[in-house]
């Protein structure tokens, strides 16, 4: 059976539903939002080849990061 894929509620990215600990959050929405353990992305051509993430972020997370300033 094929991997399955899913789309990520805060940032939009497709990855691999199995990468996440949150039903509707990918790796790295899960991590940053609610502290969850992250994968250990290795990206080629735009996705990482682990959870197959695009790199795709939101206006809300972004928000934190021009916090940090």
């Amino acid at each position: 059976m094929g991997q399955i894929m899913s789309r990520c509620d805060e940032c939009g990215s497709e990855y691999l539903k199995d990468a996440s600990k949150m039903k509707h959050l990918c790796p790295e929405c899960a991590h940053r939002l609610y502290g969850y353990e992250n994968c250990s992305h290795e990206f080629e051509n735009g996705r990482c080849k682990n959870c197959l993430w695009d790199g795709s972020s939101s206006r809300y997370l972004d928000s934190f990061k021009e916090n940090d300033k």
